[in-house]
């Protein structure tokens, strides 16, 4: 239990120290972090106001802000984890600080400011846009609870990547850019062409994406969606990435 204790002191002492390291330079801190997120996400949804989604009956600023929030779930954790290793490592040299706190301690706090910037956009919505509450959020939440832990395995195992070819963070900014437009976030997967669904059936952020909507809107229409699919990602990035950070430590020396 004491190991334990250091453990977790450890990490929240990381996270805080992150979260100053990171918006220390901008005279609004951290808020900065919640507060253009929040701006970028509402302003783009106030424009899709009069647009419809889906069936024609789903308001398409909610579709596409449910659907954007929960791609930058996976998409802006797991590129930050990436760099844990080298913005921490003169912190390796103490005893009690293991390369794999610093990747938790990343995950609790952009786990913590996406779930802040989650609620203000979706509240704004409600409150400001008069749109429609979620359904089940649970369910809503699992989905959510899934891209973060993929984002920690996807984050490590680019991290572990790159200790030995530096250029996979270009790679992996390159592939999230046309990801962003084959991810669901602005149509549903239902809504196209079987031979296509096929193939962006594959495709793990899709079942996040469309499981978030699932569980918010009230008759969501989604069957392809499988949950288990999205757990098997999670499972298998993770994995990787606790496996190779174990065998790739003298890396990090």
């Amino acid at each position: 239990m004491k190991a334990l204790r250091t453990h977790i002191r450890v990490i929240l002492a990381l996270v805080l120290r992150e979260a100053r390291v990171r918006h220390g330079r901008s005279k609004a801190g951290y808020t900065w972090a919640i507060v253009e997120p929040v701006l970028q996400v509402t302003i783009l949804t106030m424009l899709f106001r009069e647009f419809r989604a889906g069936d024609g009956t789903t308001d398409f600023a909610l579709f596409f802000a449910t659907g954007v929030l929960s791609f930058n779930a996976f998409r802006n954790s797991a590129a930050y984890i990436m760099h844990s290793f080298e913005a921490n490592r003169p912190l390796f040299n103490y005893p009690m600080v293991k390369p794999l706190d610093a990747v938790l301690g990343r995950l609790v706090l952009d786990t913590m400011t996406n779930l802040v910037v989650m609620l203000l956009v979706l509240s704004f919505q409600v409150i400001v846009m008069d749109a429609e509450p979620p359904k089940n959020l649970p369910l809503a939440a699992l989905p959510i609870l899934l891209m973060f832990l993929m984002a920690n395995g996807a984050g490590l195992s680019l991290a572990v990547i790159k200790r030995f070819l530096p250029s996979v963070q270009n790679l992996y900014h390159i592939i999230m850019g046309p990801a962003f437009f084959v991810s669901c976030v602005f149509f549903s997967l239902s809504s196209i062409p079987t031979q296509y669904r096929d193939i962006l059936w594959w495709n793990p952020l899709v079942h996040g994406v469309e499981g978030f909507r699932i569980g918010y809107f009230a008759e969501y229409a989604a069957p392809d969606v499988s949950l288990f699919y999205l757990f098997t990602w999670v499972v298998v990035l993770n994995c990787f990435g606790f496996v190779g950070e174990w065998l790739t430590r003298f890396k990090a020396i």
